[in-house]
């Protein structure tokens, strides 16, 4: 009988992502998603030009609203330095699983359109509001990282469709600079 071997106690190592990587992938494929739906919503026969673009504009401006809102432990957040063993994603790895979590916002925005066109106007606002809102938190970020010359990292989740507070972090651009 095969006799187990202690496992040695290890930390973690924090998988990290830049944060402009991520919000300019996820907020351009939002920001077209739901455009795209607004041109399906008014080049349908089935509704009128007013009936697509005043349920899109007030979903919009509203979302906008909340999102601007929701996302300001963001801007708010203190950044610590990122840990040294932590394992930096590679840009196409960010934009590959960023695309990953696009998907569900493709999926309802496709189904709503295909059942009922109007909600599909209403669902493609609001993707449209976060993808906007995620571009304006981008500007924000290389802001930040012009005025502190660090990279600001996030935190990867558990899961590709993961969002929402994971944890902020920087890396100097000469320790960058060097990992690379």
């Amino acid at each position: 009988m095969p006799v187990s071997q202690p496992v040695p106690a290890t930390t973690p190592v924090t998988p990290v992502a830049r944060l402009v990587t991520e919000l300019s992938v996820t907020g351009v494929g939002q920001l077209a998603l739901g455009l795209a739906v607004l041109a399906v919503g008014l080049t349908s026969a089935d509704l009128d030009p007013e009936r697509v673009l005043v349920p899109f504009a007030v979903v919009f401006v509203v979302m906008c609203g909340l999102s601007v809102y929701q996302s300001r432990w963001m801007r708010q957040s203190p950044a610590p330095p990122v840990d040294p063993a932590a394992r930096l994603e590679e840009p196409p790895d960010t934009t590959r699983r960023s695309l990953v979590g696009i998907l569900p916002a493709i999926v309802a925005v496709s189904v709503c359109t295909i059942v009922a066109p109007g909600l599909g106007v209403i669902v493609g606002g609001v993707v449209a509001a976060v993808g906007v809102i995620d571009l304006r938190n981008r500007v924000w970020a290389q802001d930040r990282e012009r005025e502190t010359g660090a990279d600001l990292l996030r935190e990867l989740g558990r899961s590709p469709f993961a969002t929402g507070r994971r944890p902020l972090y920087t890396l100097p651009r000469k320790a960058s600079t060097l990992r690379t």
